[in-house]
């Protein structure tokens, strides 16, 4: 198999069906739909015969329509030419921009989001209910790194794990969910998580070195926020002191905020 057969739909920004959208070979309905059909081969190489395991399947199909920005699906399974006929995926909603557009902050940011953030939350990184990982359409590679591992730190480790051992070290991962309401209030539920911890211990000349585990810590915060053209003005229950943060970039799913200095 060189694809499986795909369905899913096109929308603008505004929820309104794209007529007449090409995808692939295909073309979107009044309801903005569109079909694939399946498409299989019946050759095998000779690597593949060898081997004796399904081979590898990659489709790339382009999304295109007059006055939209174009953009491409794509997909990946290194055992998926095997699958037997009949083989269909969905790729859900998909939601293409017009050339120029620009989008106004207020008509996304009342949301619940996710944030990927550092140690001091001095930049998030932010995703909500309309994010999809695997969605190569809309997705920046830079931006997954960043939620996924790219906001991970060493630390050094100060609290002792026990008297026998030392603290040496710990990756630590902060996620600030944030749900911002229309009446200008937030409700949030900040997590950090301690990954890969070690410990240290000296036994005569040789030094000694385990992993350990170090609990989650979690706090809750409730209360208030601004939202002012470009920047969201948190009060001192967001992180502590009155915070405000610019938005450098919004869209349907996502949202990058940096923290402006107060100096």
């Amino acid at each position: 198999m060189s694809r499986p057969a795909i369905t899913g739909t096109i929308l603008d920004y505004q929820n309104k069906p794209v007529v007449g959208c090409s995808v692939g070979e295909a073309i979107t309905d009044a309801n903005g739909k569109f079909y694939l059909k399946e498409l299989r081969y019946s050759k095998f190489f000779i690597p593949e015969i060898f081997i004796m395991e399904a081979p590898p399947l990659h489709f790339s199909e382009i999304i295109k329509k007059e006055g939209f920005l174009s953009y491409n699906i794509e997909g990946h399974n290194p055992f998926g030419g095997g699958q037997g006929k009949g083989a269909a995926t969905s790729i859900d909603t998909i939601y293409i921009k017009r050339i120029n557009e620009v989008l106004n902050a207020k008509d996304y940011i009342y949301a619940n989001w996710k944030f990927a953030a550092n140690k001091n939350l001095d930049t998030l990184y932010g995703t909500n209910a309309n994010f999809r990982l695997q969605n190569s359409v809309t997705n920046n590679r830079e931006f997954v790194e960043k939620i996924q591992y790219g906001l991970i730190y060493k630390f050094s480790a100060t609290k002792k794990p026990d008297t026998a051992w030392s603290a040496e070290s710990y990756d630590l991962k902060t996620t600030y969910w944030v749900s911002l309401k229309t009446n200008g209030t937030f409700m949030g539920k900040k997590v950090r998580q301690y990954q890969n911890p070690w410990k240290h211990r000296m036994e005569y000349d040789r030094t000694y070195r385990e992993s350990y585990v170090i609990p989650d810590d979690s706090i809750n915060t409730k209360g208030k926020f601004s939202f002012l053209k470009d920047q969201i003005v948190f009060d001192e229950a967001f992180n502590k002191t009155k915070s405000t943060y610019k938005i450098d970039s919004i869209d349907r799913d996502v949202i990058i905020l940096t923290k402006k200095s107060t100096n």
